[in-house]
């Protein structure tokens, strides 16, 4: 199984992306305890050191290789945060997506799209399997658009798979869509 370094970051679109430190903290609770933002996703506590704690345990499994927390970056201004989790040999999740309020369009797409491509064509797994909660339209809307398949829900949630085949194919479509 292909881990990435520790070091990892990327520069695409115009964005920096790299993983997660315990220097991100106040960010991460900023944007996971604002109320609009947070809306579809687990509650965070507003206690910035049991996120440094969180963030602590994240980076054993991150040396595992099981779990990837990313932070987007846009002139080196925090803009968004997400995760590649339960990693097994063909497939992953993504998830844990949130983006600061007022974010042009097209940074918020990029963030999912370099994700993907990191899923994708850097840890080379073959298919995205993410849960997004029932009442989250928009966010449903646009992963159909990348070319998605829901294949199931709860009460909850909506679980879907996006496949690389899918993704590759969609992809062009959707930055000639934000240009």
């Amino acid at each position: 199984m292909i881990k990435l370094p520790y070091d990892f970051s990327m520069d695409k679109y115009g964005i920096h992306v790299r993983l997660v430190n315990e220097s991100d903290a106040e960010f991460i609770v900023k944007l996971r305890t604002d109320p609009n933002l947070s809306k579809y996703i687990h509650s965070t506590d507003s206690d910035i050191q049991k996120q440094i704690q969180w963030i602590k345990e994240y980076k054993e499994r991150e040396n595992k290789g099981l779990d990837y927390y990313f932070i987007y970056l846009h002139d080196k201004t925090p803009i968004g945060v997400n995760r590649i989790y339960d990693i097994q040999d063909t497939y992953a999740t993504t998830g844990s997506w949130i983006c600061e309020k007022n974010l042009p369009v097209d940074f918020v797409i990029y963030t999912v799209i370099i994700l993907r491509e990191i899923l994708f064509d850097v840890l080379e797994k073959k298919e995205d399997r993410f849960d997004v909660r029932k009442d989250n339209k928009k966010v449903i809307r646009m992963h159909k658009l990348f070319g998605s398949t829901l294949v199931n829900k709860d009460d909850i949630d909506c679980f879907g798979v996006l496949t690389k085949y899918d993704f590759s194919a969609n992809k062009c479509k959707m930055l000639n869509y934000i240009k």
